[in-house]
């Protein structure tokens, strides 16, 4: 595989009406007058007035060489925007981004106030006004990223706006006016799907978070910082927003990364699934370790989509107040916890030790429940732990060691039953291990029989010492009524076997224990009789020395 590489839909800067760069400065002799929708006109929304248009600074930018800045001489409500000659047609679940700023952040108003306002429109007096933050929301100032999609509500329209957008800008509105300077300040506007591409990777050289942000701010040496405000860096902390692409339709990624902090920024203004972590390419490898993502707000939480099974190892993983996730049969989640998450589908994926807390709703849709095992579920009191779909109809599986609490204790329709059969079939679950009720809702058709799986453990021990035995042993159980064999195995090196059931106590068998030793001891074989217990035990088969054996 080739080194790693990160692209992404925002570089764009030729007319392209789907995605690109409307504004950034990268010149230092005047403002900027074209992007990629054509020609830009700067002016003030209408309805604002302070300051004027802005003028170029090139002494707090935060990307290219410069930036568009403004004074804010008066209290009242001004800003800075740009009307372009074509209109954007944003993708599906995209946005635009404003880079935006207002140095003195505690002479504007609090955010459900507009103190800082991103306007979308169709002209510079008509245009929809989004509250993105606020004194109280934003008490230090400093550059910050927004992402709007126009589609969603705004918080209050100016004029008569359309779907047309044509004119972009922020507002700020402002209780205590600044006596000097030029405080506000518009550092570029992009808009598209949002995307960081991660594609290749090789060993010792795998795609990262850390090589996503270095491709997301890096300094082209001629036009300055790129800086697309996708994936951030401070503080030990890695502040993402929009698609994290790993692998594409026509190249494999092998993203490789662990002991990782990650937040999902709080993008209110945006669709549901604006935010989204995907991998593509079923040749692709996905390993996380260690990797912590948390999502800041409640519209676009974040969600995990596996679109081609590609292999994926998620290890020790914590994902805390995030959207859905969706897993493969090539995918491996060992002691990850989903706290406070939405539903993950399991669609094949092995689950071993994972931890579900306090789910928004169901925690787990399963089609496999054999390969969840050791998982705990800690209920809020509505939903489910797990939901069984159709391929589960008619099948019997092992269920170990996972563990409930919180959910209801009779079967019953709550809602917050254990298991919803949703399969509209039958289902047998035989559990061991774990704790807590396994109790059962049944969907239209559907049907649960859940039946504790007992384990009977054969030692095998030396009469005269008590030992285990440790040499080529081989046990067979035999139902004595119809000499039907229920269990055999062979080439027992640790001196003990386990035969699980979940049907069949107080069944007579016999138990044959043949052992061939070795020329320094050798065993006589043994059978003994038994009724198979009703819940796990041990049973201790004691070899006497055969001390007359000759093998010539």
């Amino acid at each position: 595989m080739a080194v790693p590489s990160y692209t992404t839909d925002l570089a764009t800067t030729s007319a392209d009406t789907t995605k690109g760069t409307i504004y950034r400065q990268d010149s230092t002799t005047a403002l900027t007058t074209t992007g990629c929708l054509g020609t830009l006109t700067w002016g003030e929304p209408t309805g604002s007035a302070a300051g004027g248009l802005p003028t170029q600074d090139t002494d707090y930018f935060i990307l290219g060489v410069a930036t568009a800045d403004k004074s804010f001489n008066a209290t009242s409500v001004g800003g800075l925007g740009v009307g372009t000659t074509n209109a954007a047609s944003l993708p599906t679940d995209g946005a635009f981004l404003f880079w935006s700023m207002f140095t003195c952040p505690n002479s504007i108003a609090n955010q459900a106030s507009g103190g800082i306002q991103v306007v979308i429109g169709n002209t510079l007096a008509n245009y929809k006004r989004f509250y993105v933050a606020g004194d109280d929301t934003h008490p230090y100032g400093g550059w910050r990223c927004y992402a709007v999609n126009p589609s969603v509500t705004s918080s209050l329209d100016y004029g008569s706006p359309t779907s047309t957008t044509q004119y972009f800008g922020v507002v700020y509105n402002v209780d205590n006016a600044v006596s000097k300077g030029q405080p506000a300040a518009l550092g570029a506007i992009r808009f598209g799907r949002c995307y960081t591409l991660c594609t290749g990777g090789e060993s010792a050289n795998y795609a990262t978070f850390a090589g996503a942000y270095t491709f997301n701010n890096y300094n082209d040496g001629t036009n300055g910082w790129n800086r697309l405000g996708l994936v951030q860096y401070d503080s030990g902390t890695y502040k993402m927003q929009g698609l994290f692409q790993m692998g594409s339709s026509g190249a494999t990624v092998d993203f490789r990364d662990s002991n990782k902090n990650i937040v999902i920024q709080n993008t209110e203004f945006v669709t549901s699934n604006f935010n989204t972590f995907e991998v593509q390419n079923a040749s692709s490898r996905v390993d996380m370790t260690a990797i912590s993502i948390t999502a800041l707000g409640t519209v676009s939480k974040g969600r995990w989509v596996t679109t081609d099974n590609a292999t994926q190892n998620i290890t020790n993983c914590t994902f805390t107040d995030m959207g859905t996730f969706a897993y493969a049969s090539n995918s491996i989640l060992t002691r990850d916890t989903y706290r406070s998450c939405g539903l993950v589908t399991q669609n094949g994926a092995t689950l071993t030790g994972c931890t579900f807390d306090t789910p928004s709703g169901t925690a787990l849709l399963s089609n496999n429940p054999a390969a969840i095992s050791s998982c705990t579920f800690t209920s809020t009191g509505t939903g489910h732990a797990i939901e069984l779909t159709s391929a589960c109809a008619g099948n019997s599986y092992s269920f170990s060691g996972n563990n409930f609490t919180g959910y209801a204790s009779t079967d019953g329709s709550t809602g917050n039953e254990v298991i919803y059969n949703n399969s509209g079939g039958a289902v047998t679950i035989n559990y061991s291990g774990g704790s807590g009720v396994i109790s059962v809702k049944n969907g239209a058709g559907a049907s649960t029989s859940v039946a504790s799986s007992v384990t009977l453990t054969i030692e095998i021990r030396d009469s005269d010492d008590g030992t285990l035995i440790t040499k080529n042993c081989e046990v067979t159980i035999v139902k004595v009524s119809d000499e039907s064999v229920l269990f055999h195995e062979d080439d027992i090196l640790d001196g003990s076997t386990v035969y699980s059931y979940s049907s069949g106590s107080g069944t007579d068998v016999y138990i044959n224990v043949l052992n061939i030793g070795d020329s320094s001891k050798r065993y006589q074989n043994k059978t003994v009789f038994i009724s198979l217990p009703s819940g796990s035990e041990t049973s201790k088969v004691f070899l006497d020395i055969d001390r007359i054996y000759s093998n010539p």
